[in-house]
C-alpha cells in the first residue's frame, strides 16, 4: 500500500508501507549525493581556511597559491591523462613511467644538442609510440589493461635508467627552457595557462564533441556501444594514446621546471594521479570521470601538501595523505552508488 504527502507544489514526498515498514524518503539520498558533490570543492575550501588561520603570514599569500598552482600544473597533466584513458573504460597506470621516460629523453636530446622543438617533439612522439604498444597488447592481444601496463611500469623504468645510465641529467638543458614555463603572465606562471587550455581543449573534446560520446560510450559499456555501431577498439586505442602523449608532455614540463631528470622522475605522480581522478568523479552527478573534477582535486591535494608542510609534517605524510585521499573518494562513491564505485564500475 501506498500513501503520497503533498508537500508544496515543488516537491511530493512518497512515502511507501510494506508489511507495515515505513521505507526512507528520498530527500537524505539527495542531501548525501549533494555533498558528496561538492566534497572535493568542500575540503579544498576547508584547506585554505584551516592553514591560512594556522600560518597566516606563508600559507595566505598570493607568492604561496601562485606557487601551489604552478607545482600543480604537472600533476594535473598527468591526471587529465589518465582521465582520457579511463573515460574509456581502461586502466592504464603506466602514465607516471611514460613521463620518467620522455623527462629522461628531452634531458639526454638536450644533452646532444638537439634543438628545443626537436627534443620536445620526439620526446611527445616516445609518448605516442608507448601508448600505441600498450594499445596493441591490450585490444589486438586482448590482455588486461591493469596488468600489461603494471608490466610496462617495469619496463620503462629499465630504460629511464638506461636512457641516463642511472644518473640525473642536467647538462644542456637550456635556461630559455625553463623559461618557458616559469615566465609569468599577469603574475601567473605560464605553465598554469597551459594547463589550463589543455584542460579546456581536452573538456570539450570529451564532453562536447562526437568522438567524446563514442568515447564515453565505449568506457559505459563496450558491447553496448559496439551494437549501435561505435568501433569500440579504435577509441580505446586513440584513448591510450592520446592519455600516454600527455603523460610525455607532463615529463617534458618537469624538465622544464627542474632543468634536471632523473630516472624515478614519475614515480610519486601515480597515487597523486589515480587519487585525483577519482576524487574529481565525485563532483559529477552520476559519478562520471571528467577534466574540471580531476583538476580541482589536484589543486586540493596540493594545498594540502603544502598546508601539511608548512606546519612541518614528517616527510611520509605526503604518501599517507595521498592514498587516504584515494581511499575516501572510492568508499564516498561506493556509498553514493549503492554498493558499486561510479566511477569503477566498467574500468578493466
Amino acid at each position: 500500500m501506498s500513501d503520497v504527502v503533498e508537500v508544496d507544489a515543488a516537491s511530493t514526498v512518497h512515502v511507501s508501507r510494506r508489511e507495515g515498514r515505513t521505507l526512507a524518503v528520498p530527500f537524505a539520498a539527495s542531501a548525501f549525493g549533494l555533498l558528496t558533490r561538492l566534497s572535493p570543492l568542500v575540503l579544498l575550501l576547508s584547506f585554505v581556511l584551516v592553514f591560512s588561520l594556522l600560518k597566516p603570514a606563508q600559507f595566505a599569500t598570493w607568492d604561496n597559491f601562485s606557487a601551489i598552482l604552478y607545482a600543480s600544473s604537472v600533476s594535473a597533466i598527468v591526471g587529465l591523462a589518465m582521465t582520457v584513458s579511463f573515460t574509456a573504460g581502461e586502466i592504464d597506470i603506466s602514465v607516471g613511467a611514460v613521463m620518467g621516460v620522455a623527462a629522461m629523453f628531452t634531458a639526454w636530446a638536450f644533452g646532444h644538442g638537439w634543438p628545443t622543438v626537436a627534443a620536445v617533439a620526439a620526446a611527445l612522439a616516445v609518448g605516442a609510440a608507448i601508448g600505441l604498444v600498450n594499445a596493441v597488447l591490450i585490444v589486438a592481444a586482448r590482455l588486461n589493461s591493469f596488468i600489461t601496463t603494471l608490466g610496462m611500469i617495469t619496463a620503462l623504468g629499465g630504460l629511464a635508467y638506461l636512457i641516463g645510465d642511472g644518473k640525473t641529467l642536467y647538462e644542456g638543458i637550456p635556461t630559455s627552457f625553463n623559461h618557458l614555463v616559469s615566465k609569468r603572465v599577469l603574475d601567473v606562471p605560464l605553465v598554469v595557462v597551459y594547463t589550463l587550455v589543455l584542460a579546456l581543449l581536452l573538456g570539450y573534446l570529451i564532453s562536447r564533441t562526437p568522438f567524446g560520446r563514442r568515447l564515453r560510450a565505449t568506457g559505459s559499456g563496450r558491447e553496448a556501444a559496439a551494437l549501435i555501431g561505435v568501433r569500440t577498439s579504435r577509441y580505446i586505442t586513440i584513448s591510450l594514446v592520446l592519455g600516454a602523449t600527455l603523460a610525455a608532455l607532463a615529463g617534458v614540463v618537469q624538465t622544464a621546471e627542474l632543468q634536471s631528470a632523473n630516472p624515478s622522475i614519475g614515480t610519486d605522480f601515480l597515487l597523486n594521479g589515480v587519487a585525483a581522478v577519482f576524487l574529481g568523479a565525485l563532483v559529477s552527478r552520476r559519478g562520471h570521470l571528467n577534466v574540471w573534477g580531476t583538476l580541482l582535486a589536484v589543486v586540493m591535494l596540493r594545498v594540502g601538501l603544502t598546508g601539511l608542510t608548512m606546519v612541518g609534517a614528517p616527510a611520509w605524510v605526503p604518501n599517507v595523505f595521498n592514498g587516504c585521499a584515494l581511499l575516501a573518494a572510492l568508499l564516498i562513491s561506493r556509498a553514493g552508488s549503492g554498493g558499486a564505485p561510479a566511477s569503477l564500475g566498467n574500468l578493466r
